[in-house]
């Protein structure tokens, strides 16, 4: 091949390799890249809002203490109390608590108590204790359906699981039906309840109600009488 159209064939080469590799690159640019999938039950957004009447900090030990109309809040859970402190208050494991008038809403559950500890685990609330005298727990859901609620002198909420722990001085009841005993543990979400598991001293204490049913139905043992008995 002579020089000249070497030359030319080698300039014909570079220019095809410059192209494709502007071409890669705008295809880059341009194509959205898939964002990494969010794990199931982690907030997207795990900022930590609070609001208060007074601040106190200490930021060489990173403690926090907000005083009156206390409130926190993380996506749909909020925290309202009269005081609060916090500890570790900018690391991803938090721990605070809580005092006067604790008011706890989370989208499955309300709680209300004399004081209330929690702690976040990867920047996000993992559980919670909240006792009074006695503290109060109500199961959120649509208004025409009976309430799940309960008492106790402790509630521990595993906002993770969903399952509420009531303990001591125990009332429970399904929105019907009332159950007292020393332990009740119910899964929000299974709507499963279990109580004084593996046998404790106290005794389970309940009131069962039959359901209401139509003047008009039958009872369930009547028999439907045969065409022949009919009109006779």
């Amino acid at each position: 091949m002579a020089p000249t159209n070497l030359a030319s064939f080698i300039a014909v080469v570079s220019l095809g390799a410059s192209l494709a590799c502007l071409a890669a690159e705008l295809a880059q640019t341009t194509t959205p890249q898939a964002k990494p999938a969010q794990a199931e039950g982690v907030l997207a957004d795990r900022t930590l809002d609070w609001s208060a009447d007074v601040l106190n900090s200490d930021f060489r030990s990173d403690t926090l203490d907000l005083a009156g109309n206390v409130r926190v809040q993380q996506g749909a859970m909020s925290i309202e109390a009269q005081a609060a402190t916090g500890t570790d208050f900018r690391s991803n494991n938090s721990r605070w608590t809580f005092k006067g008038d604790v008011r706890i809403r989370t989208a499955q559950a309300d709680l209300q108590a004399n004081s209330a500890s929690a702690s976040f685990v990867n920047g996000q609330i993992a559980d919670a204790r909240v006792e009074g005298s006695p503290a109060q727990f109500e199961q959120r859901g649509d208004a025409s359906e009976p309430r799940v609620r309960g008492r106790a002198d402790v509630i521990d909420y595993d906002f993770t699981s969903g399952v509420v722990r009531l303990e001591n001085e125990v009332w429970f009841s399904n929105g019907k039906d009332e159950f007292r005993g020393d332990v009740v543990i119910y899964n929000l979400r299974e709507e499963r309840v279990q109580i004084n598991p593996g046998g404790r001293d106290g005794r389970v204490r309940g009131v069962i109600r039959p359901r209401e049913t139509s003047p008009n139905t039958p009872p369930a043992d009547a028999k439907t009488p045969r065409k022949d008995e009919k009109g006779a």
